[in-house]
């Protein structure tokens, strides 16, 4: 699938980019149209959410769990997540290998979860990182391009 980015503000890219996402969805079942939504939705409320940063986390994760279980599998979660953010940038880099860079797996974002959710214990750089993940991941699902935020994770395999 092309992927389209809005350069700006401008009516026809942000035109472009609605007609994007429509034919995007269109090829998708009406159950994965609706996991995405949620999750669309979840990663929109973790937005909005400025001043609660455990309830940030704790929306950004639960948007990330549901767009990286569109095929219904809910096991490795971690590997699943750090595979689709690689496969993200390698589609988009052909010929270049990636892998996630040390301090950065997606395990310590699973392990500060159990602190974010049962001990509300605030790290701000893991719901920084959570975010950015979530951000490449949904926008590529959805159709459009990714902003290569998530890109500082990665380091590539020479």
């Amino acid at each position: 699938m092309d992927l389209i980015l809005a350069q700006d503000n401008k009516a026809v890219d942000v035109e472009a980019s609605v007609v994007s996402v429509r034919e995007s969805l269109k090829a998708r079942k009406p159950e994965e149209i609706d996991t995405i939504m949620r999750a669309v939705h979840m990663h929109a409320n973790g937005k909005r959410e400025l001043d609660d940063k455990n309830e940030r986390f704790r929306k950004f994760w639960i948007a990330l769990e549901t767009i990286i279980n569109l095929d219904g599998k809910k096991i490795d979660i971690k590997d699943r997540i750090e595979k689709a953010l690689i496969n993200l940038y390698e589609h988009n880099n052909p010929g270049k290998k990636y892998k996630i860079k040390t301090d950065y797996e997606i395990k310590n974002i699973k392990d500060d979860r159990v602190g974010q959710f049962h001990h509300a214990i605030e790290k701000h750089d893991r719901v920084v990182q959570l975010e950015h993940i979530l951000d490449d991941l949904i926008r590529s699902e959805v159709g459009l391009s990714h902003k290569g935020y998530a890109k500082q994770y990665l380091e590539e395999i020479k």
